[in-house]
């Protein structure tokens, strides 16, 4: 019996340098700096120790297999006056579960979720351990540092690693302590944000592009650019979800004149799907050196277009040129309402001007009128949504082009 009690002390040796090992690797340290200078020792301590984080990483992996080697021995011992021979497989058996389960997996998921506070507690222990386990600790390292020189590899600085939510939590600080101004702060978490946002919600949608048929001439094609001032055209077939190919105005100029149709001046499209990040689309556009994609839907359909220009706002902003004409997607009226186009983006409305316009499942200010009206509405039409009333400014028979928004009393009013 005395030696199972042995083996429960091992299980719990286990638990504690399981957690003790994520909370070490995971903590915020950031968070620990600051509790640091406002007087924790423990935290100076840690920060200190992090320097050189192979002892302390060490401890807790010797202390790990020691554990494992001592339990599986007792619980072995244990059984062998009534199984034998078949002692050790059975220890093997009940025992690695037990200590894979509740000794390190469990331990180490409640760790990561509280590191910082953890190491606070866990800590001290972690370095009376370090120093019974220093003989094991210190032949552990030369043996792990002879090896890598032998094979020319070095020990990793864990100091280089910071987390993404340690470095949005320096971003949110005063921009003396950053050392960072405000601007780069906020293009650096804009480019964290990249990853949360997909195609669909940076496109143009296919209705606001200028297309033209694949019977079309370069004539035509021409026309177009001078009429819209684009530098690349998507080209249909039959229908316009069906976009067979991209003419751009070097192609025009350089060869237009030695063919009949665009059909054949055209070139294949880069196709995309609407779920796609575009974290993964800027690397690929940059790989294969392509500006523009063609996004299309789950049946195959081109619902949009991207271009690396869309990609780079949503980073600096918007980028106009000489050539864009496209009004501003918001502007304030005179009598305090906003006139808006309706493929504004909810949430940037929202965050630009502090409103609380509803999202569920649609990105756009268009979403929310034919999710509200269940309809494509007639120029005019009034309605209301929670805290602001909405009017159609200009709508066709397939979509509407433009509302007026305005904020009810109580409901704050925005920016200019």
């Amino acid at each position: 019996m005395s030696l199972l009690w042995l083996a429960g002390v091992c299980l719990l040796l286990t638990m504690f340098f399981s957690a003790a090992e994520m909370a070490f690797i995971a903590a915020n340290r950031l968070r620990l700096r600051h509790l640091a200078e406002e007087g924790s020792t423990t935290a100076a301590l840690y920060l200190e120790a992090f320097r050189q984080p192979e002892r302390a990483l060490s401890t807790a992996m010797i202390g790990v297999t020691m554990a494992h080697i001592v339990a599986g021995s007792a619980v072995t011992w244990s059984l062998l006056p009534a199984l034998g021979a078949w002692a050790p497989l059975v220890a093997t058996i009940l025992l690695t579960p037990v200590m894979l389960v509740f000794g390190e997996i469990i331990p180490k998921a409640i760790a990561r979720e509280w590191a910082t506070s953890l190491i606070l507690t866990l800590y001290r222990p972690l370095t009376w351990a370090a120093t019974l386990l220093v003989p094991f600790v210190a032949f552990a390292n030369l043996v792990v540092g002879a090896i890598l020189r032998t094979f020319g590899g070095r020990q990793i600085d864990m100091r280089a690693f910071v987390s993404r939510e340690e470095l949005k939590a320096l971003l949110q600080m005063e921009p003396d302590e950053a050392d960072v101004t405000t601007h780069e702060a906020q293009l650096i978490d804009k480019i964290f944000d990249l990853g949360d946002t997909t195609v669909r919600e940076v496109m143009v949608p296919l209705v606001e592009v200028a297309t033209l048929p694949d019977t079309a001439t370069p004539r035509d094609a021409i026309a177009c650019v001078l009429e819209r001032g684009f530098s690349r055209i998507p080209i249909y077939r039959r229908r316009e979800t069906n976009i067979v190919g991209v003419v751009g105005v070097k192609d025009l100029l350089s060869r237009g004149a030695l063919v009949r149709i665009l059909d054949d001046l055209k070139r294949s499209p880069y196709y995309v799907p609407e779920t796609k990040r575009i974290d993964d689309l800027l690397r690929e556009m940059q790989r294969n050196r392509t500006h523009m994609a063609v996004v299309v839907d789950e049946y195959g359909g081109s619902t949009g277009v991207v271009t690396l220009e869309d990609i780079l706002e949503e980073i600096v902003g918007d980028i106009h040129d000489e050539h864009e004409r496209t009004p501003a997607v918001a502007e304030r009226l005179p009598d305090g309402s906003y006139r808006v186009a309706a493929r504004a983006n909810i949430d940037e409305l929202n965050e630009a001007f502090d409103w609380t316009l509803p999202k569920r499942d649609y990105e756009t200010v268009a979403g929310l009128v034919l999710a509200t009206l269940h309809r494509i509405p007639r120029p005019g039409e009034v309605f209301q949504v929670p805290g602001y009333s909405i009017t159609v400014l200009e709508a066709d028979a397939r979509r509407v082009v433009a509302v007026k928004i305005v904020p009810f009393a109580g409901t704050n009013q925005g920016g200019s």
